[in-house]
This record gives structure tokens, C-alpha cells and sequence, in this order.
């Protein structure tokens, strides 16, 4: 990692740079992954009544930047670094868990959830996961011929209850609202 300091008049010592060039060693190894070199901008200033650090680096195509104020620069500069790397580490998770397109299930897992429960000469019960949006009818329909399923749970926009639309076999629908 390249590192750019500005203003600050060299008041690191050497075992500070030691100290400091470590955490950035951590930082490096969660941005530069790909084998690439990326740059850190730290930015030192003087206040009033202490010192202020101002991190930049630049990853995926975002710059995040971390400012922290201490009595000195050593303490500042490491209380933005721990807000740059909790920075990173919250996008690198959204990254790594986030939706991977979901909701396209496969034939076996479809045919497995259209599936009755096993019973004992009662009705048939069927398991189905309900929509959050609220939808109509004429929507319930569509999303039953799309995904070709035999039914679809889904909270009815006009009655805000659940209702359930099924294919039957001649392939007209029926509407069941509980």
C-alpha cells in the first residue's frame, strides 16, 4: 500500500512509524486482495486544542474516508483507522452475504415444496412461503403462470388478509381467501 502523509512535520518517531505501519499492513491486507496497489491519504492537522487525522483510501471504485481528533496524532490517526477498517469489513460483508438472485428455485425444489404433506385421511396440507408485498389477484395469477406453480400464498392488497390463488387441472384458477 503507498502511503501519502500531509502536514503533521515528520512528529512520528520511529517506533510510532513502526507501530503505525503495522496497522496499515492490516488495512493493505483487506484492500488489496486482488494483488493490486492501492493508495492511503493521511491527512495531519493542528487544532485548537489537539490533533486531527484524515484516512482516505480508495476501494472498489468508492473512496472511504475516516476522521478522528486526539491529543496527538499517533492516538488520531489510529482511532480513524479503526473507523476505515469497520468501514470496509460493513461493505466487504454486504458484498460477500448479500442476495445472489434467490428466489429462481430449481425444478426439484419446486416440484418438492408443490408436494403434500403426508396425512392421515384429513385434508391436504400444503407448505408456502407468503409474500411480504401485497399484491392483488391479477398479480397472484401472473406469478403463478411465470414460476409455473400450482399456487400461490400471497397478502391480498384489498382485504389485507392471506389469500391463496391454485391452478386446477383444466387450467382455470380459483380463489381461496381465508
Amino acid at each position: 500500500m503507498n502511503i501519502n502523509y500531509t502536514g503533521g512535520n515528520g512528529e512520528f518517531t520511529d517506533k510510532q512509524k513502526e507501530r503505525l505501519e503495522s496497522r496499515l499492513a492490516k488495512l493493505s491486507k483487506m484492500v488489496d486482495n486482488n494483488g493490486g496497489s492501492k493508495d492511503a491519504h493521511i491527512v495531519l492537522t493542528d487544532e485548537k486544542r489537539g490533533k486531527r487525522a484524515e484516512v482516505t483510501v480508495n476501494y472498489l471504485h468508492t473512496s472511504f474516508v475516516a476522521e478522528a481528533k486526539g491529543p496527538a496524532y499517533l492516538p488520531a490517526v489510529m482511532d480513524a483507522l479503526d473507523k476505515l477498517e469497520k468501514q470496509i469489513s460493513k461493505v466487504r460483508k454486504k458484498i460477500r452475504d448479500g442476495k445472489r438472485d434467490s428466489f429462481k428455485p430449481s425444478v426439484e425444489a419446486a416440484a418438492e415444496a408443490a408436494k403434500p404433506a403426508p396425512r392421515d385421511n384429513g385434508p391436504r396440507v400444503f407448505a408456502a412461503k407468503i409474500s411480504k408485498k401485497p399484491m392483488n389477484v391479477d398479480e397472484a395469477v401472473l406469478v403463478s403462470i411465470r414460476k409455473s406453480v400450482s399456487f400461490v400464498a400471497f397478502r391480498d392488497a384489498e382485504t389485507e388478509g392471506i389469500s391463496v390463488v391454485v391452478r386446477r387441472a383444466d387450467g382455470d384458477f380459483d380463489l381461496i381467501r381465508a
